[in-house]
């Protein structure tokens, strides 16, 4: 059965689109640091790195390129990675914002790269913890704004404009993130409703529409190989009096262990089972002749006849149809569920529903014969 946990598509495109912008946002900040470097007249000494006029640059770039190298080696810890970085960038911008009464000088680098990670902080931890670390971002700010007030009149304007503006962008990166994830939400719940029509919910194995398009596939695989398909409908024998006897909660028990059963006997060779309907049961067989379907089917009949399924003594009547161009004539005789006729149904020029129709009729004439048997 596949395995239906982990990550949906969505979700791994979306931390791999995370993954890359924290690439990125550190790489760019690198890249900015050795270009201002380059161009700054203060000379990069021990000194001024430690204690000069862009100390905090350079606690930037430090930090970036661990938070770069650790993004590399450990890609899906990104949103842990991702914290360091925005911490410094908030301790920074309040030194900043205390430094801004000393110099008169406006730090408009540091108000480009604070817009810009107001929206990427959405898209690193979704819109719910992304609001409330941009509110915390631009508390903090404001706060230091605060403290130190007042300011000279252009300052303010200056920082007021830095503040409205990484409100926009991240009530703009907000927004679409809300999008995506209301979108990701919806997709989820229409691939469950999807996989809970493929799977059959009282016995977990394959619905009747994934064996249908499982049928459709095989036979695409059949024309072009020339290897036989073969399936078996499968009907557990006297089912209503089980249910009205027992119960139906004890009926789906019985539903379950017969499905086991079949699995089990049916998976070493390939095959793939699932419920038709009802107590009906179908098993797809890619690349197995008639007699190789046949002889499974009296393997369960064999199985029924020495185990109880949920406690309960049940019988099955097997009906098997292959694509393939012939079968050997005779009748096999089996002690435990009687004449087995393998003359079995042929469909020179077949198709997934004549492969069931001749399944179909075959059970009806294993009904006919008295049931427990094969045909």
């Amino acid at each position: 059965m596949p395995d239906s946990s982990g990550p949906s598509p969505l979700e791994r495109q979306l931390h791999e689109i995370r993954f890359w912008i924290v690439v990125l946002t550190n790489a760019a900040f690198l890249l900015y640091t050795v270009s201002a470097t380059v161009l700054d007249p203060e000379p990069l000494t021990l000194r001024t790195i430690l204690n000069g006029d862009h100390t905090n640059r350079y606690l930037g770039f430090l930090i970036s390129g661990l938070g770069l190298l650790a993004t590399l080696r450990w890609p899906r810890a990104v949103t842990l990675i991702y914290g360091p970085y925005l911490l410094a960038l908030l301790v920074v911008s309040v030194i900043e914002v205390r430094n801004t009464v000393q110099t008169a000088i406006m730090p408009f680098h540091l108000a480009l790269w604070l817009s810009v990670n107001m929206a990427i902080v959405f898209l690193v931890y979704g819109a719910r913890r992304g609001l409330a670390l941009c509110g915390a971002i631009l508390g903090a700010i404001a706060l230091a704004l605060l403290s130190v007030a007042p300011l000279h009149d252009y300052l303010l304007i200056d920082w007021i404009t830095t503040l409205l503006v990484m409100t926009l962008s991240g009530a703009t990166s907000y927004m679409l993130i809300s999008l995506i994830e209301s979108n990701m939400l919806i997709n989820e719940r229409t691939i469950a409703e999807l996989r809970s029509a493929r799977i059959d919910a009282v016995t977990g194995i394959y619905g009747r529409a994934h064996i249908e398009q499982l049928m459709e596939e095989q036979l695409q695989v059949t024309r072009v190989n020339g290897e036989p398909l073969s399936v078996i409908m499968g009907d557990i024998d006297h089912f209503k009096s089980i249910n009205d006897r027992f119960g139906h909660q004890h009926g789906d028990e019985v539903l379950r262990a017969f499905a086991l059963t079949l699995r089990r006997c049916a998976e070493p060779l390939g095959g793939v089972v699932g419920r038709w309907g009802g107590e009906e049961f179908m098993v797809v067989l890619p690349a197995r002749s008639a007699e190789q379907a046949r002889a499974l089917a009296e393997q369960v009949c064999h199985i029924l006849g020495e185990q109880r399924m949920a406690e309960i003594e049940v019988t099955a009547s097997f009906g098997v149809s292959s694509s393939a161009s012939g079968s050997r004539p005779g009748t096999v005789a089996g002690p435990a569920f009687g004449a087995v006729s393998s003359s079995l149904p042929r469909v020179p020029e077949f198709s997934a529903s004549d492969l069931v129709i001749a399944a179909d009729q075959a059970l009806y004439r294993a009904k006919h014969d008295g049931r427990n048997c094969v045909r």
